[in-house]
């Protein structure tokens, strides 16, 4: 699994190798569903090739609200609170993910928890980042 994104920048190879045997490699089709918006999830899903798309059904209409290339990351919210997803995620090409579940996150951490605080710690400074974009967007939404 090489190291493309962000949440796993200076992970040694051993560590990559330690965290591949706990997750899982899945390549999808083009216009294949990795995600149903409503269905439940509890998988963090990094992007080792190719590009998805992410749809939100709106007045029964998916519309396109992001791309995710290699390297970008989703689900993080899943593995902390497994439940329904908020958004459909499909492939728009050949495309590659990692994943693993909130299931196999407590199996690393057992095995190994430094390389599972590492990880942890990476996928919480993700979200708080992410965070802190949304609290931006809502401050400038109430001042206009």
């Amino acid at each position: 699994m090489p190291s493309l994104t962000p949440l796993l920048a200076n992970f040694s190879h051993d560590e990559l190798a330690l965290l591949s045997s706990f997750g899982d490699s899945r390549s999808y089709a083009e216009d294949e569903i990795l995600i149903r918006q409503g269905e439940e999830n509890d998988h963090l899903f990094l992007v080792l090739k190719g590009r998805l798309d992410v749809l939100q059904d709106m007045d029964g209409i998916n519309k396109k609200v992001a791309t995710l290339e290699p390297g970008d990351s989703l689900g993080e919210v899943s593995v902390f609170d497994p439940g329904p997803a908020s958004a459909t995620v499909r492939s728009s090409g050949e495309s590659e993910v990692w994943l693993i579940s909130s299931d196999g996150l407590d199996r690393l951490h057992s095995a190994s928890p430094k390389v599972a605080y590492r990880l942890l710690s990476r996928i919480t400074t993700c979200l708080s980042k992410r965070l802190r974009m949304m609290n931006d967007k809502v401050v400038d939404l109430v001042n206009r």
